[in-house]
């Protein structure tokens, strides 16, 4: 069995990393974690509530999307890389006024700005060098825009395998730099967020067939 691990990113990356969103609205931190040299990994937006709490990406509801993936492809996490393009929780409160009069606040997920995602992209391109995966699928719309750019949407994109460079930090220091294309070649699977189905279930289908293509294109050697 493969050992599940996270990346061994330069400690001084993740430092600087999590200083540039101290004083935005998230909470916690979480590498990604799953085998070394793994055919595919999977990269998701961010952790949410369950995931910081636990130390683990992908638990909780999502979570349970998320093997019913692997399972489709007959995977385990043992097998596979899982990360996100944000590694602390986005999250904002709402202020809920009850009967008596207390105010209380309600904290949920949001979706991470596209500075919040920079910020924490030179982690995502440690991850990738470090695990070299044959396959890299995007889960949900914030990943795949962090991978190729804003010109494609996973509705688009879902279930088709493209070839082409991705975006990286242009410069670790320096967030004004923005992104730059890489000079090597991956292969990238868009995929449903799991958390997608969860909302329309209607996305079952599309989101098994979209599995049953990934898993024909696995079974595949290199």
């Amino acid at each position: 069995m493969d050992e599940v691990q996270s990346a061994p990113v330069d400690p001084a990356i993740i430092a600087l990393c999590r200083a540039r969103l101290a004083h935005q609205p998230v909470e916690g931190f979480l590498l990604g974690r799953g085998a070394k040299a793994a055919q595919i990994m999977f990269v998701g937006e961010a952790p949410g509530a369950h995931e910081i709490e636990e130390g683990k990406p992908f638990v909780g509801q999502a979570g349970q999307e998320m093997s019913a993936y692997l399972e489709r492809l007959s995977l385990t996490r043992e097998q596979v890389y899982i990360t996100s393009a944000v590694r602390s929780r986005p999250y904002k409160d709402k202020e809920i006024v009850r009967s008596s009069g207390k105010k209380i606040f309600s904290r949920s997920n949001r979706t991470p700005t596209k500075a919040e995602v920079l910020a924490h992209a030179p982690l995502l391109d440690e991850e990738i060098r470090w695990v070299k995966p044959q396959i890299i699928a995007p889960m949900g719309n914030t990943a795949l825009h962090r991978l190729i750019g804003n010109h494609e949407t996973v509705t688009s994109m879902h279930g088709k395998l493209i070839e082409g460079p991705i975006q990286q930090a242009a410069q670790i220091d320096n967030l004004e730099a923005g992104y730059r294309f890489s000079e090597e070649i991956y292969k990238i699977f868009p995929l449903f967020h799991p958390a997608a189905v969860m909302y329309n279930r209607k996305l079952s289908r599309l989101i098994e067939s979209d599995l049953d293509t990934l898993a024909g294109i696995l079974s595949i050697k290199p």
